[in-house]
Parts: structure tokens; C-alpha cells; sequence
């Protein structure tokens, strides 16, 4: 992520059977539970945890299939129960050992913390809903056949759609019911606000596919018809937005402890639950500590390692017992885009593979100003030694090379081997013009017309080299690999970094590819496809680093990780 780290907050997994749950946790006291509206994650839950935070703990888990938590299992339909959605949350206490909390939730959250509150009240001490959905079983039934599923377009149209929608709901309410009744007189976000809900929708491993399924499975549940049942006591609280709501909690016989507020905003109506929640959280536990995630079998999962100014998301599977090889991703991309070469290694390496310094889900521990691959190379030197890992093979895609070049520089390196694929070291004019045009900067705009900006960037690059001089003599002569799910992926990882891309980028244009591979003292394995622009580049640096052999690798790039194992087993003789 861009973002630095924000004080006291941590990010963390946990494995229930064969997936994860991520979730957020900040401050120190008795625990709530909060849990975000969709298609958001509980990134929206921020605001509510700071506010929280001065006196109890809070964990923001994100609901299955949104944010990083991974989706559950299939059915034979499409769309999972809604106590699937319930039961989940419940799954993730008893793992973490809870068993007495507050329950706060917003939107579909405060369906899911009401059902919670409902069933087992000798669980959760108290509950505020914030803007529960309380629709007409005309307008659920309606919800369901309009709202529309999210599938990536090869000309990118599916992000014009995405940030049309994401104002529209700002507008109406319900956001598909367009109509002076369903009018919300409010300001719309800021585009940086849209932005980072934008992002929220695209994260993890599904980049938005499949948003709508826990909103439909939403829309089966009437929590009119269980208000009556909740024994602890309930707040029912809402922005103007959701007072229609509010007021119709009121009179569907609500239990005796309910109370009723209609907040200003949304600002006054969390700091009213956190004040209803205080006043009735009782005996509620102080979690445990928080454990890392435990691994599952034949996958990769996922977990953060806490460093020095904040946190490194990694993905890692250790079946076997190897010295891990590292894959690390290059700018403007994230452990996503190596995911098919990290995965090849499950069973044959240890494999683990790290998000750069404010990419991907990893904080921005590292800062925007005059930062170079060392910079890079401190961190992920960090993150090793806070692992206890002496010794590991690197694997490097693009720049992300040289980050492992960088390693093998350090005095008493960790690096037992390294391999760098499709490397390369711009001078002169050409040097220039790729710095001053390969990474123009991300910046919002109301209309949403930098998401196409980003889009035809990265389609570009299988298009041409240099992506912006597009002309003849830039066409790649290969055939093309524009693949939409690809392209998407890049996309997503582009826009989650924002312009901390450019820094990235710029630190592997300046860097002294050559000179630093003829001091480098580890076996290096330089590979290259027959047809990357840089060609001529990685078989330069080849032939200038001492201890290195060269190698052609695979049109199909899933399958460079297999290639690389007889370099990396010559180490383990």
C-alpha cells in the first residue's frame, strides 16, 4: 500500500481449515467486534477502531470474499448462505480464543452483528447497528435481479462501470432505486475518498469478482423478522442517509434494551455506538495476543511480518524442508503477479514471497523521497532477519532482480543463490526519456478517467517497448499476451501502490546493473525470454557478472519456477 503505517493499527491472518480470515486490530481493553458494510473491507472500519481504540480493543475482520479474506468454498450455487457469512465471523473468535465481545456493525455488516447478537448472547455482551438495511421484500427481490456481476473487459469499460457506481450510491439509496424519495442530500466524496473506496472493492486475490455475492445473500435475510429475538441490549443508529431505517426498527417490536439514534452523520453516529457500547460491554474479554497464521497444506498463505515502520505482507508455503527461495515481484505489481511462479515451487522449495515497501498490502515503510534499490534491499534484509532466515535462494522478475542483487551485496549475505530474469540497464538518451515517461503519475479525477489512463498503460506494455512510444518500431514481436485477467491484475496492483509505482520504478531505471553484478559473489542464474525487448540487456549482464550462467526461459511464464530448480538444487549438493 502507499500509505505509511498508521499508529497502534496491525494487520494480521488467520487460517480456519483450508482459508484465511484477514482482519485489523488496534488499541488495548475489552473487545468489539466491528464488521463493514459491502462491497467495502474493514480499511472503512479505520475511522471507527481510532475512535474505539482509546479504550477497548477492536478487530475488524474482513467478511469472507471482501478485502483479503479469502472466499468460501463453493456450493452448488453461486451465492453462499447468509448464516455462511455469520458463521464465519463465529469460526474466527472461537480460533482466536474469544469469547466475550461487543458486536458494532455498518450496512450488510449490521445484518451479519445482528444475527450474531442473536444467536448467542452469551457471546457478544452487547451490539450497535449502523444504517441496518431494513428493505421491503419487494425491494430485496428487486436488488437481486439488478445488481450486476463484476467481470474484467478487455477495453476496461468494467472500471468506468465501477467508479459510476461507486458515486452513484452516494446519490441514491438504494443505489439502483433512482428517485427524489431515495435522494441522498449529501456532498459526494472526494475523488481521493472514491479512490480508496475503489480499492477496497478491488482487493485481494479476486480483484472485485464475485463483489456481489455476499450483497445478494444479504438481500435473503429480513432482519425485521429477528429484532424481537435479540436478548442483549441494541443500538439502531444511522446517518440521514439510513434514518428511514432507524425508524423503522422502531416500530418492528423491538426488544425492551433497545435504544434509537438518529446521528447527523455517519461521523456522530460511530462515536454514539462506541458510547452505547461502553456503557453496556460489561465483562467483555481482553483478547489474546495475536499468533502468526498457521500454514495450510499444498497452498500459499498468507501473513504479516512487523518491521520497523510498519508491515510486510508475504505469501509463503513451507512443505518442504529447503532453504526457502524468495520470489519477489518487480514495480508496479504485487506477490499476485508472481503467485503462478511462487505456487510452481509448493512441494519441491520452501517458497515464500513479499510485497515491496508500499505495494501490494504492505505499509510504506520506506518513504517517496530519494529512495534507490538499497533502500528496497534494507527492508527485505529486515524482514529476513525478524524470520530468523540465515540463508535463501532469490528468484527476482524484472527489477525485482535487483533488489536480490542488492542482497547478495551485503556483507555476510543472505543469499545462497540468485536468479534475475529479463534484467536490464538503460543509459544515455535512452535512459532519459524512459525516466521522464515510463510512469506518469496516478492522480484521481472525478470522472474516473485515470483508471483508463492506468488500463491502456499496462495493455500497452504488451504492445509495445517503451509502452509510451508507440509507434512501428515498438511493436513486440512476439504473439501478444493481452490476456484481460492479466492485464487486471497489474491494474489493481498499479493502483493499490498509486505513485509510489513511479518511486519503484524510477530506483530500477538509475540502478548499475553491470557494475554491481561483477561484485556480486553468489551463483547467479540470468534468464530472458527470445522475445523481451531487453534481450540484449540481460545477455550483457551475463556476460559481466563473474559467477553467472545464462539461460533462455518459456513463452509460458508459469512455468520459469520448475526451470529454475536444477540452478537452485546444485546448492543444496
Amino acid at each position: 500500500m502507499t500509505d505509511a503505517a498508521i499508529p497502534g493499527l496491525t494487520r494480521h491472518f488467520c487460517t480456519i481449515g483450508q482459508r484465511q480470515v484477514h482482519y485489523r486490530r488496534m488499541g488495548g481493553g475489552p473487545l468489539i467486534i466491528a464488521i463493514h458494510r459491502l462491497p467495502r473491507s474493514s480499511k472503512s472500519m479505520i475511522p471507527f477502531m481510532q475512535m474505539a481504540s482509546e479504550k477497548f480493543t477492536v478487530i475488524a475482520p474482513d467478511l469472507a470474499g471482501y478485502g483479503n479474506s479469502w472466499s468460501l468454498a463453493s456450493r452448488d450455487k453461486d451465492i453462499p448462505l447468509f448464516n455462511d457469512y455469520v458463521d464465519d465471523i463465529n469460526n474466527l473468535l472461537t480460533e482466536l480464543g474469544i469469547k466475550r465481545s461487543a458486536v458494532y456493525g455498518e450496512g450488510e455488516g449490521a445484518a451479519v452483528a445482528l444475527q450474531l447478537a442473536m444467536c448467542d448472547p452469551q457471546r457478544f455482551a452487547c451490539a450497535a447497528l449502523n444504517g441496518l438495511p431494513l428493505l421491503s421484500g419487494v425491494q430485496a427481490t428487486q436488488a437481486q435481479h439488478v445488481i450486476p456481476i463484476f467481470e474484467p473487459k478487455w477495453d476496461g469499460s468494467h472500471l468506468a462501470w465501477l467508479w459510476a457506481f461507486l458515486r452513484e450510491e452516494n446519490c441514491f439509496s438504494p443505489w439502483w432505486v433512482k428517485s427524489l424519495a431515495t435522494r441522498i442530500d449529501d456532498d459526494m466524496p472526494s475523488p481521493d475518498e472514491l479512490q480508496s473506496r475503489l480499492s477496497q472493492f478491488l482487493a485481494g486475490g479476486q480483484h472485485g469478482r464475485g463483489y456481489h455475492r455476499g450483497i445478494i445473500s444479504a438481500l435473503g435475510f429480513n432482519p425485521t423478522a429477528h429484532i424481537a429475538q435479540v436478548q442483549v441490549p441494541v443500538l439502531f443508529t444511522g446517518a440521514p442517509a439510513d434514518h428511514i431505517f432507524v425508524s423503522l426498527a422502531r416500530i418492528s417490536s423491538p426488544p425492551p434494551s433497545s435504544s434509537f439514534d438518529l446521528a447527523s452523520s455517519l461521523s456522530m453516529a460511530r462515536a454514539g455506538a462506541v458510547a452505547f457500547l461502553a456503557a453496556h460491554i460489561g465483562r467483555a474479554d481482553q483478547p489474546p495476543p495475536p499468533l502468526p497464521a498457521k500454514p495450510i497444506n499444498g497452498a500459499l498463505s498468507e501473513d504479516f511480518v512487523s518491521v520497523s515502520g510498519g508491515q510486510v505482507h508475504m505469501q509463503l508455503n513451507t512443505d518442504a524442508s529447503t532453504v526457502p527461495v524468495l520470489v519477489q515481484h518487480d514495480a508496479a505489481s504485487s506477490v499476485g503477479t508472481v503467485e503462478a511462479i511462487t505456487k510452481s515451487f509448493i512441494g519441491r522449495r520452501s517458497v515464500l514471497a513479499f510485497d515491496l515497501p508500499g505495494s501490494g498490502e504492505s505499509d510504506n515503510t520506506i518513504g517517496y523521497d530519494n529512495v534507490d534499490v538499497h533502500h528496497y534491499a534494507q527492508a527485505l534484509n529486515g524482514v529476513l532477519e525478524t524470520l530468523g532466515l540465515a540463508k535463501v535462494d532469490f528468484y527476482g522478475m524484472w527489477g525485482g532482480g535487483f533488489v536480490g542483487l542488492d542482497l547478495a551485496l551485503m556483507p555476510s549475505t543472505r543469499i545462497r543463490r540468485l536468479v534475475m530474469s529479463n534484467v536490464f540497464e538503460h543509459t544515455g538518451e535512452e535512459q532519459r526519456l524512459i525516466q521522464e515517461n515510463y510512469t506518469p503519475e496516478v492522480t484521481p479525477i472525478w470522472h474516473g478517467g485515470h483508471l483508463m489512463q492506468c488500463w491502456q498503460q499496462i495493455r500497452d506494455q504488451g504492445i509495445y517497448y517503451p509502452w509510451f512510444d508507440r509507434i512501428a518500431k515498438g511493436v513486440i514481436q512476439r504473439e501478444p499476451f493481452l490476456d484481460t485477467a492479466m492485464v487486471h491484475e497489474r491494474v489493481c496492483s498499479l493502483l493499490t501502490a498509486g505513485n509510489m509505482y513511479r518511486t519503484a520504478y524510477q530506483a530500477h531505471f538509475r540502478y548499475s546493473t553491470y557494475d554491481n553484478l561483477k561484485k556480486s559473489p553468489v551463483p547467479t542464474l540470468i534468464a530472458t525470454t527470445k522475445w523481451d525487448p531487453n534481450n540484449a540487456h540481460t545477455q550483457a549482464a551475463a556476460k559481466a557478472a563473474p559467477n553467472a550462467t545464462f539461460q533462455y526461459l518459456d513463452e509460458d511464464f508459469t512455468k520459469w519456477g520448475e526451470s529454475f530448480l536444477p540452478f537452485l538444487e546444485a546448492g543444496d549438493r
